[in-house]
């Protein structure tokens, strides 16, 4: 118990050691030829006469000088002879029917899936006196939610959805947060839970007011959303060690689960150009996030169930 704590706590500092020096500027839209490209391009597919763009285009707010920025990064890429630059912090991803990151998109809505599918699991699963039932079903509308903003986001970068894409994430880390504490401390009435609500709620809306109206900071948002999730790993841990205490079968999971939320999180901070214009670090940690969210709903379920175990143990 005690190396498996250790082992995560070592790989959580060193993950948030390595986003915070991972931090780099994109090159791409700072190139001489880049930009000499774009302007061309809108003299020439921008002008009065020129021919509208695909409907699929338009539908998804494309305009004729979005396009020709798309455009040149695909063929300033193509000539770079195997350089790749990122443009706007973004790499240069192959656009399929005017999305921007088609396996981001998907990928996100396949997390998603796997939040709804655990509604039923959750409703049937638990008992409605336990009060992880109503946790856990709260928890499916937020990660159905954030996965989403997430999709919507991928499709189309905007500063709307980019921001709906940050605070849902965040409000998602801060919620996993709030179900560890829960947990930990058995809190089961509202009364009890609402200085926990609280204590979450404000310093997120202070976090969300701080990037809405003083500064959108990426590396601050970073930070804060790492901290939140090594100080939910440490609240796991303390979780595992309780079920452990309890002769709990499966003490070991959400500790293992908070190490493996971490190394997939860890993806982040080691980018690399994308893998057939398609995949690149964070395609892939959307992709990793995936089995990850079913075992933490089979874990939680499993675990109301083992406390009216133990709860029926003690009465008779």
């Amino acid at each position: 118990m005690r190396g498996l704590l250790r082992q995560s706590l070592v790989s959580s500092l060193t993950i948030l050691l390595l986003l915070v020096l991972g931090a780099v500027a994109s090159s791409g839209d700072r190139q001489p030829a880049f930009k000499a490209c774009v302007r061309t391009c809108i003299s020439k597919d921008c002008a009065p006469d020129a021919p509208p763009l695909p409907i699929i285009l338009r539908a998804l707010w494309w305009t004729c000088e979005s396009n020709c920025d798309y455009k040149c990064q695909r063929q300033i890429t193509a000539q770079g002879q195997g350089v790749v630059h990122q443009y706007h912090g973004k790499w240069p991803f192959l656009r399929i029917l005017g999305v921007q990151e088609p396996a981001s998109v998907i990928l996100s809505l396949l997390n998603g899936a796997m939040h709804v599918r655990s509604w039923k699991l959750v409703r049937r699963g638990i008992h409605p006196r336990h009060p992880m039932r109503q946790w856990l079903s709260v928890f499916v509308v937020i990660g159905t939610w954030s996965w989403l903003c997430s999709a919507i986001f991928h499709t189309r970068d905007f500063p709307i959805t980019e921001k709906l894409d940050y605070f849902s994430a965040g409000f998602n880390v801060i919620y996993i947060f709030f179900l560890g504490i829960t947990r930990m401390l058995r809190l089961s009435t509202w009364k009890q839970t609402r200085v926990v609500a609280v204590c979450c709620a404000i310093p997120y809306a202070l976090h969300v007011a701080y990037l809405s109206l003083v500064r959108f900071d990426y590396g601050y948002n970073m930070m804060a959303n790492a901290i939140v999730g090594l100080l939910s790993n440490f609240i796991w841990f303390v979780v595992s060690y309780q079920a452990f205490r309890s002769g709990q079968p499966f003490w070991w999971k959400p500790a293992a689960l908070m190490l493996l939320m971490d190394l997939a999180f860890s993806l982040e901070a080691f980018d690399f150009p994308p893998f057939l214009d398609a995949l690149d670090a964070h395609a892939l940690w959307h992709a990793a996030t995936i089995p990850i969210i079913t075992q933490w709903y089979d874990y939680l379920i499993k675990d109301a169930k083992w406390d009216l175990h133990l709860e029926q143990q003690r009465k008779d």
